[in-house]
């Protein structure tokens, strides 16, 4: 991992001394064990890294296991990578002898890799973090080329959508063997809003240039029972159009999934109420204006529509 470990001990051993002692870094760093992000197919991974890859943990997965949320029968896993992550899947497709390549676009060129073990689907996404600039500058010592390193994944970081997806660790540290008190990337405070349960943008540019953000920010805080920040939602309350900027296909797997999670009855009132719903579906703002209609409603046709989707989710629920 070229050396990085060297300057992870050093924050961790900034973290034992007294803060009067302690050297100024511009890091911002939290400490927890690796172990708790192991998972038992890093270690053949780790095998398709190789040396040279210096690879981070980020995202979903950090904060499901920050939450110790239950693992259930689909796990999704986000690296953050420094060599080519199509030659590191079709490595661990080898070693693993089996699972599918995907080629996917999210806010970067992503390889995937999706494979089963009994009923339970993998799926493993890697994103390129480009440092050649770095390790080939002749102006950085051994030293500022960590550190340019970490500044580097910090920066990406703070390009994701919330804060409580915007934390990383350093994949060796979650190694079983060699898992061990590693530090917790975490620039913009996602650790502090999982612990208010809270879903904050990491920055509204960050919204403006990829507006199925709302969609998934209302997913998320329906997924983990969270609340959504009040300055964002305000914010959505009065750029509700942005929305319709986005894809329509990734707006659809983001509504759909929405209506799979629980309670979608609820989130899907709140993102009426927030204005959003009716620039994805017009003929919402026409249901709103029409009152009970005949003596077998006894809502108007929007909340009765609404109760319906309750209703359904009721009678899955009994069924399950």
């Amino acid at each position: 991992m070229l050396g990085i470990e060297k300057l992870l001990e050093k924050l961790l051993h900034r973290q034992n001394l007294p803060e009067e002692q302690r050297e100024e870094l511009d890091i911002k760093t939290k400490y927890v064990h690796g172990l708790l992000f192991y998972n038992t197919y890093f270690d053949q991974l780790a095998k398709a890294l190789g040396r040279e890859t210096i690879c981070f943990i980020v995202g979903g997965w950090i904060r499901d296991r920050l939450l110790n949320r239950p693992i259930k029968n689909k796990v999704d896993v986000d690296f953050v990578v420094t060599s080519d992550p199509f030659e590191i899947v079709r490595k661990f497709q080898k070693i693993l002898g089996r699972g599918d390549i995907f080629r996917f676009e999210k806010e970067k060129d992503v390889a995937t890799i999706i494979f089963y073990e009994g009923d339970t689907r993998y799926r493993f996404d890697f994103a390129f973090m480009d440092i050649s600039d770095i390790l080939n500058s002749p102006e950085l010592d051994f030293y500022d080329k960590e550190k340019a390193i970490i500044e580097r994944i910090e920066e990406d970081l703070l390009k994701r959508d919330f804060t409580v997806n915007a934390m990383a660790v350093v994949f060796d540290d979650a190694l079983g063997m060699g898992a061990s008190q590693t530090v917790l990337f975490d620039p913009s405070g996602g650790l502090e809003d999982l612990q208010k349960g809270l879903i904050r943008p990491v920055s509204l540019k960050n919204i403006e240039e990829d507006p199925v953000r709302i969609l998934r920010g209302y997913r998320i805080a329906q997924q983990l029972d969270f609340e959504i920040d009040r300055d964002f939602e305000k914010w959505i309350r009065k750029n509700p159009d942005i929305v319709i900027n986005s894809p329509k296909e990734r707006m659809r797997d983001e509504i759909l999934k929405i209506f799979d999670g629980d309670n979608s009855y609820q989130m899907i009132e709140k993102i009426i109420s927030d204005k959003v719903f009716q620039r994805i579906v017009p003929e919402i703002e026409e249901m709103a204006k029409i009152g009970k209609t005949g003596q077998f409603h006894k809502f108007p046709l929007l909340k009765h529509s609404l109760k319906t989707v309750e209703y359904m989710e009721e009678i899955l629920k009994k069924k399950s």
